[in-house]
């Protein structure tokens, strides 16, 4: 814990050290071509408020190693209003414009390594978290338990479900100071907690994200077909998507 602690120091004052050359920008987050929105996207796209375009769902999102939580640009954009928010991040710097640019009754930041720290004062329907794991947080170039101990606590805290993308192992190039995970043993790993996953790798080539859906919100008996007729509500109703009984 001692080694992932100093390792996470030394990154955050690389962020430090970032913001104060580059102010609010996403040169400071280590991000030369920026595709946040792109990432969002990804992160969200397969929870069901979101699949159901509900713009309306007083959802609560935790964004776990927020940055500046320019989600909540992205999620203003797509027109939503009455979400809710919780960014968690070290640096005081990042929360401080985020709250400058985006902070209300609604909006909300908390200094809080969610590595590390306790989250269980938190409660929310949806956690998400972009780019965390990228980082090597001990000697390996991997974070195998970090992402496990992690995972596990946003995902007892929330009521609906976790996502977060990873660079995966499969590529034929590695950057230094990078870490890399098998998608396989995140998968097993997620398995543990649900059985109601999404492992995508058909946006960035190198890039995958994992979302766990918590089984007792599908349905019935967990089942995952009631929560696919909840969102395509409209294509059963239309009678695009038709069941034959037994």
């Amino acid at each position: 814990m001692q080694e992932i602690r100093t390792k996470f120091e030394e990154q955050t004052e690389k962020y430090r050290e970032n913001f104060h050359k580059y102010g609010y920008s996403e040169m400071s987050m280590f991000m030369p071509s920026d595709r946040r929105v792109i990432r969002y996207y990804e992160l969200l796209k397969n929870y069901e408020f979101f699949q159901r375009q509900d713009l309306k769902a007083p959802v609560v999102i935790c964004d776990a190693g927020c940055g500046f939580g320019d989600i909540n640009g992205y999620l203003k954009t797509l027109g939503m209003e009455h979400y809710h928010y919780i960014g968690l991040d070290v640096v005081e710097e990042f929360i401080e414009a985020g709250r400058v640019r985006y902070g209300n009754e609604r909006i909300r930041y908390l200094e809080r390594n969610f590595l590390t720290d306790d989250l269980s004062d938190l409660e929310f329907d949806y956690a998400v978290s972009s780019q965390t794991f990228t980082i090597p947080y001990t000697d390996r170039q991997e974070n195998y338990e970090v992402i496990f101990d992690s995972v596990r606590k946003l995902y007892a805290q929330c009521k609906k479900g976790v996502s977060f993308n990873f660079f995966t192992d499969r590529g034929d190039f590695r950057r230094p100071d990078t870490a890399y995970h098998s998608p396989m043993k995140l998968l097993e790993f997620a398995y543990t907690l649900s059985h109601n996953l999404v492992l995508d790798n058909s946006c960035f080539p190198y890039e995958c994200t994992l979302t766990i859906i918590k089984d007792d919100v599908c349905g019935k008996n967990g089942m995952v077909y009631d929560r696919f007729m909840r969102i395509h509500e409209r294509e059963f109703a239309d009678g695009i998507f038709r069941i034959n009984r037994k």
